[in-house]
């Protein structure tokens, strides 16, 4: 549903999760003029509580925090920023929720970066929805910049590529108990090795990151090979996001690697290395690019959590005005700064 081409007005938008990311992306929205219409959360302990106050604020908006999303998505907004899951079984139901209410919806959910292989029936489910209701799905984050659209920027100036190699490395307690729940912090090193040798791993934001990195380059995908490894310590860390101490030899965090090699030669592997920090140490990138030339790219002490949420509300403007359907990152182009956020 674009708005734009109309008389210029503030664009509406519903906060969908008001955990740590929804709060965070409130505020930048309020600093760009958005005018927020509606919060959707499901704590009882922030249901029925004003936004402003729930998001850290210390103001009150006017804006009830409310489980009724059907209800929040019918006030005539233009685009709902979800930011509550980060796999895409879990995500559809609100997804359709959204979609099947006319709303657009950018979100920090990881597996839409790039959904088409690793889960293709709920993606085309979405994008049918979408074009039936004439909106946008679309992911954004800190992999929209920083994992892929510099990475692709830095290989134009490449002759041959021979090899891609990335890591990441991200502070777990930046995100809530949602995400340490989800890398098993504070399980013992044997138990998870044990529950990854019977139940797998669900692949993470790796993989996604490179399909639409490749998809973006117009290369083939021929193999695609996933692991995962614990990452512990021999004496105790606090765990803030889960407010406890992890003992020695249980996990502090995990590296999931995502190989991938395609039809014309080229291979890419990207490491995701997340994990609670020690003091001093921060989080960075880290990309190399073989071949004639080799280059190289890197970025330290980048808040990853701060520029999920600043990308996330640069792309409003994209999604809005983007064809109607699921819009993975391969077909967006780069992200860019909006200074103002209103209809155009």
């Amino acid at each position: 549903m674009s708005v734009f081409g109309t008389n210029p007005r503030p664009i509406r938008a519903v906060i969908y999760g008001v955990g740590e990311m929804g709060s965070i992306v409130t505020r930048l929205l309020l600093d760009r003029g958005v005018e927020i219409v509606g919060a959707i959360g499901r704590s009882e302990t922030k249901v029925g509580r004003d936004l402003g106050i729930v998001a850290g604020i210390e103001r009150p908006l006017g804006v009830t925090v409310e489980a009724n999303a059907k209800a929040v998505l019918g006030r005539d907004a233009d685009i709902a920023v979800v930011c509550v899951g980060s796999y895409l079984e879990t995500m559809l139901p609100h997804f359709m929720t959204c979609l099947e209410a006319g709303v657009n919806v950018v979100t920090i959910e990881e597996e839409t970066v790039f959904p088409w292989t690793s889960a293709p029936e709920q993606a085309e489910m979405l994008d049918a929805a979408a074009k039936a209701h004439g909106v946008t799905l679309a992911a954004s984050g800190a992999q929209d910049v920083f994992w892929l659209n510099l990475v692709t920027t830095l290989m134009g100036a490449s002759h041959r590529i021979e090899r891609v190699v990335g890591r990441s490395v991200w502070n777990v307690d930046d995100y809530g108990p949602e995400v340490a729940n989800h890398l098993r912090i504070g399980m013992p090193r044997a138990e998870f090795e044990d529950y990854v040798a019977e139940s797998g791993w669900p692949e993470f934001v790796a993989r996604q990151t490179l399909e639409a990195m490749v998809a973006r380059l117009g290369l083939t995908v021929e193999r695609v090979t996933s692991t995962v490894s614990p990452i512990v310590l021999d004496t105790p860390i606090a765990c803030r996001a889960l407010g406890k101490d992890v003992p020695p030899d249980a996990l502090i965090g995990t590296v999931d690697t995502t190989v991938l090699t395609t039809a014309e030669g080229p291979t890419f592997e990207f490491s995701m290395e997340g994990r609670i920090h020690r003091e001093g140490e921060t989080d960075s990138n880290k990309w190399q690019v073989f071949g004639e030339p080799d280059l190289h790219l890197r970025n330290d002490r980048v808040p990853t959590r701060f520029i999920t949420c600043s990308t996330v509300v640069n792309r409003i403007p994209d999604v809005i005005d983007a064809p109607p359907g699921l819009m993975s990152l391969d077909k967006l182009g780069p992200p860019g700064y909006q200074h103002e956020m209103t209809t155009r």
